[in-house]
C-alpha cells in the first residue's frame, strides 16, 4: 500500500516494508517487518541498489528479538541496501546492511554506518558510529567519533568519551571512564579501577600525550 507514487512507481509518501522493488526512496513513513535484505529475501528480491526512506522507520514487528536470536550476519555479506535518514523506532533492530542518519531507539542495531543519536537495549554493533550512542549491554565498532555509554565499549578506532564498566580500543584518542580501561595506542586519559595503555598500567588514573604509530 502507498500514496504520493510518482508515474515511474519509484517514489511513495507511505510504504509498508519490505519494499517492493519498484520503490526507491519513501519521503515519509515506512512501517512494517523491517528493511534488510534479510527480511526482503523472503519475497525473493534482488536488491540492486540502496533503498532510501527519509523521514520515519517504524518496525513493529513483534517477532524480531526471535529473529536476533538465530540470525547471523555472516550469511548476508554485501552491500548497503537501504539507507534511514530520520527516525527509527523499533521493536527489533536493522540486520547488517542499513546505514542511518539521525535518531534511532530499538531493542538491538547491527548496521554500517550510523550518524546521530542511538539508544539501544541489547547493544549498537555496527561498522562505523559518529554522535552519541547509548546501550546497556555492548556498543562495538570499528571506527567511532563521539560519546559511548554501554556495559562494555569495544571499538577499534575511537575519538571521544566512552563510558563503561569496561572500555577498549585499539586506537583511543579522548578519555575512557570505567572500571576497566584499555588501549593500545592514542593520546589519552584512563580513569577507573583498572588501565592499560601503550606505556603503562595503573590504578585509579592513567594518561598518555605522546603516542607511537601501529
Amino acid at each position: 500500500m502507498s500514496y504520493g507514487q510518482s508515474k515511474s512507481d519509484s517514489i511513495s509518501i507511505i510504504r509498508f516494508t519490505p519494499i517492493s522493488q519498484k520503490i526507491n526512496n519513501v519521503n515519509g513513513l515506512a512501517i512494517g517487518l523491517g528493511l534488510d535484505e534479510a527480511y526482503e529475501s523472503l519475497g525473493n528480491q534482488n536488491i540492486k541498489k540502496p533503498k532510501i526512506i527519509n523521514g520515519l522507520n517504524l518496525e513493529i514487528n513483534p517477532l524480531a528479538i526471535v529473529w536476533i536470536c538465530f540470525y547471523k550476519p555472516d550469511r548476508f555479506p554485501g552491500n548497503e541496501t537501504s539507507i534511514v535518514n530520520g527516525v527509527n523506532i523499533s521493536f527489533g533492530g536493522f540486520l547488517k546492511n542499513t546505514s542511518h542518519n539521525g535518531i534511532n531507539f530499538s531493542v538491538y542495531n547491527n548496521g554500517r554506518k550510523m550518524n546521530g543519536i542511538s539508544f539501544t537495549f541489547f547493544g549498537t554493533y555496527v561498522e562505523s558510529l559518529n554522535g552519541f550512542y547509548f546501550s546497556c549491554f555492548g556498543n562495538s565498532a570499528k571506527v567511532g567519533r563521539g560519546i559511548s555509554i554501554s556495559g562494555l565499549n569495544e571499538i577499534n578506532d575511537f575519538k571521544g568519551f566512552q563510558v563503561g564498566l569496561v572500555n577498549d580500543s585499539d586506537k583511543l584518542e579522548g578519555v575512557q571512564f570505567g572500571l576497566i580501561n584499555k588501549s593500545k595506542t592514542g593520546k589519552n586519559i584512563q580513569i577507573g579501577l583498572w588501565n592499560k595503555n601503550e606505556k603503562r598500567q595503573l590504578p585509579i588514573i592513567n594518561w598518555n600525550f605522546k603516542t607511537k604509530k601501529l
